[in-house]
């Protein structure tokens, strides 16, 4: 794994993660496409924290990227990890709900379905070596975690908020139509979790998605800082159902309340 840990190359920074371009070569290419041929060009992710002057405000733009020790940083990279996984098993049963309902509905669906998946990815480790005659007994020791994941190729869209469940976008905006659809996936998630979780910050390609957010009520720290307890439990009230939503064929609660007008 090559990382290009330049600030001028990043490829973006978010609340808690940088993004920098890397080439991964794996020795035993996997089916996968994380890793599948030489030299693939990834996304490699890492945390922050920000730092600012001694004596100066938390300006939100006055800062410098810090590095947690490696004790701090695994656990936040494995819990990164865990909600890419959450998130690809919620929304891999949304679309087995979707697909259940079609093929079951005598009705067509007045619209395409859209097909979206979360980013491969996995977890790597740069090593430091140690010196023979060392006293430790491991021969290597972490010095450095890393998130790779498949690069998005497309221009990269914010579907929903972490913190919303509705599309962020307006309707004449290119992608408009997958943020619908993406908010309804969380109206199933919720329904058919008995009100426990759905996926929000949705974002990533036309295809390919990336960063999700799972959010559960009652609150679990195991799906880390983004995980706001009161956006679930106020989904009934803030949700507006859209075209997918109101599809008789899915069999859903239509919130009346906050349903969209014509």
């Amino acid at each position: 794994l090559t990382v290009q840990t330049s600030t001028d190359d990043m490829l973006g920074i978010g609340g808690f993660k940088t993004a920098h371009p890397g080439f991964l070569t794996l020795l035993s290419a996997p089916e996968t496409p994380l890793g599948s041929r030489p030299r693939q060009k990834v996304a490699v992710k890492r945390p922050f924290y920000k730092k600012y002057p001694p004596g100066s405000s938390t300006n939100p733009i006055n800062f410098s990227i810090g590095r947690y020790t490696i004790g701090d940083e695994l656990p936040k990279l494995f819990r990164e990890a865990n909600v890419l996984y959450w998130a690809r098993s919620l929304l891999t049963f949304a679309y087995e709900y979707i697909d259940h309902c079609v093929a079951n509905s005598s009705d067509t669906p007045p619209f395409d379905i859209p097909r979206l998946r979360f980013v491969e990815a996995g977890l790597a480790l740069s090593l430091d070596h140690t010196q023979p005659g060392h006293k430790s007994k491991s021969l290597t020791m972490p010095r450095a975690g890393y998130l790779v994941e498949e690069l998005i190729t497309d221009d990269f869209i914010k579907y929903i908020h972490n913190m919303d469940c509705n599309p962020m976008l307006d309707p004449y905006e290119v992608g408009y139509e997958i943020a619908e659809f993406l908010a309804c996936t969380q109206h199933i998630q919720f329904a058919k979790t008995g009100g426990l979780a759905f996926i929000s910050d949705y974002q990533g390609g036309l295809e390919i998605l990336s960063d999700p957010q799972v959010l559960t009520h009652p609150y679990d720290d195991i799906f880390g800082d983004g995980n706001i307890e009161r956006a679930v439990s106020t989904f009934e009230k803030e949700h507006k159902c859209n075209k997918f939503c109101k599809w008789s064929g899915f069999k859903l609660k239509i919130y009346e309340a906050e349903t969209e007008t014509d």
